[in-house]
C-alpha cells in the first residue's frame, strides 16, 4: 500500500508539471514559485495503467489537467493595465489642488499617495511662493481613465504627458488555467487522504498539500494583483506652481532670442526683489549683533590689551635672559 501510494503521488506531481508547462515565465517569476521543467504530456489513463493502478480514478480529468491558458477565452476580455505619467503647471497652485481632488472625486478615483514641497508661509513671505510642487499618485476606474487624462488641461497647462499599457491576458489566463490545475490535485490529494491507512502516508499527504496550497496560494495572489490593476488605472501627477506657463516649442528663432533676454531680465528683476527681502528680513539680526559689539567692545579691548602686555613682559624677560648669557 506504501509503495502504491508513492507511485500515485509521483503520479500527482507530473500531470501537474504537465498543467504548469504552458505557464508563462514572466507571470510565475513576478507572482509565484518557479516550478521544474514539465514531463512530456501523458493521459491520465496512460499514465495510471503505466504506473500499475488500471483505471484507478484519482490522477483526474485529462483534460482539466493539460489545460494550457496561453489563449484567452472567447467570452473573456482582455486584460489591459493602463498608466499614465503628466505634468501640470499652475499660477494658481491652490485653486489648481482643489480642482484636482474634484476630478479625482467625480471619476470615482483616490488618492493612493501625495506629497507636497515648498508650501511653507516663510517661502510666502519671501514672496518666492510659485517654487511649490505637488506629487500624486491616483488610482482611476479604468473606464474613467482617458476622460481625467483628457481634464487635466482645466487644471493648468500640461507640458508633458505620457500613456503607456501593458496587455497581461496571456500571463492571466496562463496562471489561471495552473490555479484550476494546481485545484484539481489538492481536490484528488485530499480524496487520498481519506483513504490512507498508515500515519506515514498522511504524512506524505500532508507535505504535497502543503506545497500545493503555497502554490494556489501565490496564483490567486498574483489573479487579485492583475484584476486590481486592471480595473484601476494609476495616473502619476506632477503639479508645480510657476510665475508664467513654458512657451510652445513652434516659435522662430527671433522670438527665441526675444523670450531669452526677457526671461533674463525677469531674472534679474527676481534676484534683486529677494536680495532686498533678504536684506530687510536681516535687519533685526543685524541690529542686535551690532548692539553686542558695541556692548562687548570695551571687555575685547581690555582682553587685547593684557594679551599685549603679558607678551611686553615675556620679551623683557627673554631680553633679560640673553645679556646675562
Amino acid at each position: 500500500m506504501k509503495k502504491s501510494l508513492s507511485l500515485l503521488l509521483a503520479l500527482l506531481m507530473t500531470l501537474s508539471l504537465c498543467a504548469c508547462g504552458a505557464g508563462s515565465k514572466d507571470a510565475s517569476y513576478e507572482y509565484a514559485s518557479e516550478a521544474p521543467a514539465a514531463e512530456p504530456y501523458m493521459s491520465a489513463d496512460m499514465a495510471a495503467e503505466e504506473a500499475g493502478f488500471g483505471g484507478f480514478a484519482v490522477a483526474g480529468d485529462a483534460n482539466t489537467a493539460g489545460t494550457s491558458g496561453s489563449d484567452a477565452p472567447e467570452t473573456d476580455p482582455s486584460k489591459i493595465i493602463y498608466s499614465a505619467s503628466a505634468t501640470v503647471e499652475t499660477t494658481d497652485f491652490d485653486g489648481s489642488i482643489a480642482k484636482l481632488l474634484t476630478l479625482v472625486e467625480e471619476n470615482k478615483g483616490w488618492i493612493e499617495s501625495s506629497s507636497m514641497n515648498g508650501a511653507n508661509y516663510r517661502s510666502i513671505a519671501r514672496g518666492s511662493s510659485y517654487n511649490r510642487s505637488a506629487s500624486y499618485t491616483l488610482r482611476i476606474p479604468s473606464n474613467k481613465f482617458e476622460l481625467l487624462m483628457g481634464s487635466l488641461s482645466e487644471i493648468g497647462n500640461v507640458p508633458y504627458s505620457h500613456t503607456y499599457t501593458e496587455n497581461v491576458t496571456s500571463q492571466y489566463y496562463d496562471t489561471q488555467a495552473r490555479l484550476t490545475a494546481y485545484q484539481t490535485q489538492e481536490t484528488r490529494l485530499l480524496e487520498m487522504m481519506e483513504k490512507a491507512e498508515t500515519v506515514s502516508d498522511v504524512i506524505a499527504i500532508e507535505e504535497k498539500l502543503t506545497e500545493l496550497r503555497y502554490q494556489i496560494e501565490s496564483l490567486q495572489s498574483a489573479l487579485k494583483n492583475w484584476d486590481r490593476q486592471v480595473s484601476y488605472s494609476t495616473i502619476d501627477l506632477e503639479v508645480m506652481e510657476v510665475s508664467e506657463y513654458t512657451p510652445e516649442p513652434q516659435q522662430s528663432y527671433g522670438q527665441e532670442l526675444w523670450q531669452a533676454l526677457t526671461g533674463a531680465f525677469r531674472n534679474l528683476g527676481q534676484f534683486f526683489k529677494d536680495l532686498l527681502v533678504f536684506l530687510v528680513s536681516a535687519i533685526p539680526t543685524i541690529l542686535v549683533l551690532t548692539a553686542l559689539f558695541f556692548i562687548f567692545r570695551p571687555l575685547f579691548r581690555k582682553l587685547a590689551a593684557r594679551r599685549r602686555e603679558k607678551k611686553a613682559l615675556r620679551q623683557q624677560a627673554k631680553a633679560g635672559t640673553e645679556k646675562k648669557e
